[in-house]
């Protein structure tokens, strides 16, 4: 048996086993493709058609305002420079209340719906977890096929190459042939996928292992020449007492102090402190939320809006940055609505991969089951004939 064939076999055997694990999260990453484009289309109607021109309430007017409408703890705000986008005040993971970011009415819930929904996909996707409630095997066994899944687009790539790169090899192996039928079109349908989005499928499942296991995360670090970040303790930690209603108008200073400090920001993204927190943390982004080079972490203290931190991306470690670019090259955001494109055309090749990798292997133990059934009825006829010349 020649290496390419033994590279074959394994490349098929590699398939079967994690064939399934791998449509699975192809089909929950492509629904998470276009997911702020699609809640962003669903609050289209909140948008404000009349900003107002008079002077803005305080940012503590619009958590209290939301509170009064949605009872509970707010756990975040996010603000818009844009006067037409509502701002947003998040009640945990699920649920948040579109305000007027000048006027500070209430305008509604958003679609919590939709946001329930992503979220539930995204926890599958990454935890195999369901209602909060992860399955650490079975999460084992989706880092280990996406492990897999690396080693077959690099043997595809090897079993995929012509014995001869001219022409009249090469064209049949990279574009759609419309006369064939049965295995051959299955074959090159294959082949057509597998090639033209193995360089974007190669990427999205690299960043994945980066993002899955410790171990390549620290390989990362070492690369770009930092020491790795210190592991995570997995426990939940313990809830502190959130900040009562009554504290909200303690943040007013720190929020404008957020806002004077980058002049092209965006959106300003805030993580309700606790009772006790000396601090309030923000997240400012100059962009649509999608490339990490134009987000940076401010800490504000909270008792006299002195800038506690300022972290653009440019501060960070080499580390840090390359593992940024990899959360945001998982999702194909970081090349904008481009980059969504083609890792939504990445996760539907990857389908396309498995049920024609299906597809051939069925047909090919078909075609083993015929032959050996030829086989096996030529043999009793050899064995007659032979017995009557005796």
């Amino acid at each position: 048996m020649t290496l390419r064939r033994a590279l074959l076999w394994l490349h098929l055997t590699v398939g079967l086993t994690i064939g399934l694990v791998v449509a699975f999260l192809a089909i929950t990453g492509s629904i998470m493709t276009f997911q702020a484009q699609i809640i962003g289309w669903a609050e289209r109607n909140s948008r404000i058609a009349a900003p107002s021109q008079q002077s803005c309430v305080e940012p503590s007017a619009l958590l209290e305002n939301a509170v009064d409408f949605e009872p509970g703890s707010p756990t975040g705000l996010m603000l818009y420079s844009d006067p037409h986008q509502p701002a947003e005040v998040a009640f945990g993971t699920d649920r948040v209340v579109l305000v007027d970011g000048c006027e500070g009415k209430v305008i509604g819930q958003g679609a919590n719906g939709l946001r329930n929904f992503f979220q539930a996909t995204r926890d599958l996707h990454r935890w195999i977890a369901l209602n909060g409630v992860r399955h650490e095997t079975l999460r084992a066994i989706k880092n280990a096929a996406v492990l897999g899944f690396f080693f077959m687009i690099l043997s595809g790539i090897v079993i995929w190459l012509p014995r001869k790169f001219t022409w009249k090899h090469l064209r049949p192996a990279i574009f759609f042939r419309g006369n064939l039928k049965g295995r051959a079109r299955e074959w090159n349908w294959h082949n057509v996928f597998g090639i033209w989005m193995s360089l974007p499928l190669a990427l999205i499942v690299l960043s994945g292992i980066i993002m899955a296991y410790p171990w390549a995360n620290a390989l990362l670090y070492r690369a770009a020449g930092d020491p790795p970040p210190m592991e995570r303790a997995g426990l939940e930690p313990k809830r502190p007492k959130p900040l009562s209603s009554d504290k909200f108008p303690t943040l007013d200073l720190a929020i404008r102090k957020a806002m004077m400090q980058d002049a092209r920001w965006k959106s300003l993204s805030m993580r309700l402190p606790a009772a006790k927190d000396p601090n309030v943390t923000f997240t400012v982004d100059e962009g649509e939320g999608s490339r990490p080079q134009q987000r940076a972490q401010l800490v504000i203290a909270r008792k006299d809006g002195e800038m506690v931190r300022w972290e653009p991306f440019s501060a960070n470690p080499r580390g840090r940055q390359w593992r940024l670019y990899a959360r945001f090259l998982h999702t194909g955001e970081m090349f904008g609505m481009v980059g969504r494109f083609i890792a939504l055309s990445a996760t539907l090749s990857a389908l396309m991969l498995v049920w024609t990798g299906f597809s051939l292997s069925l047909r090919r133990f078909a075609s083993w089951r015929k032959r050996r059934r030829a086989h096996m009825a030529i043999a009793p006829d050899k064995e007659a004939k032979t017995t009557v010349r005796v």
